[in-house]
């Protein structure tokens, strides 16, 4: 019996410890929290540990001169911008707000965005990461050649909209642990058609929830799996911030219904628990289970959390 006990209890231990470790995976596979916290050498040590937000909850963004394309010129583009953007500030409770605060200084394109011999890259002053009093830039890169500077020759080629449609970030933060500036490229060429749109559209709101401080998901992946098959509540429950999509999801509404649309887990029931941010666990512990909209209301300064531990 010593002997039968003697093999059987490593398999046994095993065995408690692949069922531990599976339930912390399952516990770890929440929403994706803030993207960028405060570290050390460069903030304020207030700051420290803290998700970096829009001061007082508001995005100001100017948008170019040019038009993006033959179905977005102008004010088409602009609204078009304004859309994507309402998509995260009606979020219920989010307290997040995003206004237009009139054009970039010119017409962004391949004439003044330039990669030079030493692999920099030049261009205007206002949507440099310096450029504080414009915070988020747009750009309508009308014929692919910012994006060319940007991402590589024929990055901006219409053959790499899946990729390249839209693409950018939050590239500044202020010391006091704040979001200082963003720049976002639109990619006229994936544009050019009103078929074209709900695709460019939903890789615009994806990367405007990178702008306002949201990082990836790794809720309910077995919608792009298929392992196992995902049921409707799968769907419900699949983040518009998940990290990547299948290259056969072109049109994105083969894969996901509306498909834009911030999902079950990027906006969370106004039934949760709801706590004051000193109490809440969002802002003290690793573990916490962060959506969308619990980040999205950290930018607030609301006392009114949406948060769940």
């Amino acid at each position: 019996m010593s002997r039968l006990r003697r093999i059987l209890w490593p398999a046994l231990a095993l065995m408690a410890l692949s069922i531990i470790f599976l339930f912390v995976l399952l516990q770890m596979a929440h929403a994706g929290g803030p993207k960028y916290v405060a570290g050390v050498s460069y903030f304020d040590p207030a700051a420290k540990g803290l998700p970096l937000t829009w001061a007082q909850g508001s995005v100001l963004y100017y948008t170019d001169q040019g038009d993006l394309s033959p179905v977005l010129i102008g004010a088409a583009a602009d609204a078009f911008v304004a859309d994507a953007f309402s998509r995260w500030t009606l979020v219920s409770t989010a307290a997040i707000s995003s206004a237009r605060g009139g054009q970039l200084s010119e017409d962004v394109s391949g004439a003044n965005v330039i990669l030079n011999s030493d692999h920099t890259i030049t261009m205007p002053a206002d949507i440099q990461p310096t450029a504080l009093d414009k915070p988020v830039a747009l750009v309508y890169d009308a014929d692919g050649q910012v994006t060319d500077a940007f991402l590589g020759a024929g990055a901006g080629d219409s053959l790499e909209c899946f990729t390249n449609a839209v693409f950018g970030g939050v590239d500044n933060f202020s010391t006091d642990g704040h979001l200082a500036h963003a720049l976002v490229v639109i990619n006229g060429n994936c544009a050019q058609t009103s078929i074209q749109l709900p695709d460019v559209k939903y890789r615009l709101v994806r990367v405007l929830g990178s702008v306002l401080g949201l990082d990836w998901s790794q809720v309910n992946l077995n919608v792009i799996t298929r392992n196992p098959a995902p049921t409707p509540d799968d769907f419900l429950g699949f983040s518009l911030m998940h990290f990547a999509d299948l290259i056969s999801c072109v049109p994105i509404s083969l894969c996901y219904p509306n498909a834009d649309q911030p999902k079950m887990d990027d906006r969370p029931s106004q039934r949760r628990t709801r706590q004051t941010f000193s109490e809440n666990s969002c802002s003290q512990k690793i573990q916490c289970a962060f959506t969308a909209e619990c980040v999205l209301w950290m930018f607030s300064g609301s006392q009114r959390s949406p948060c769940r531990a």
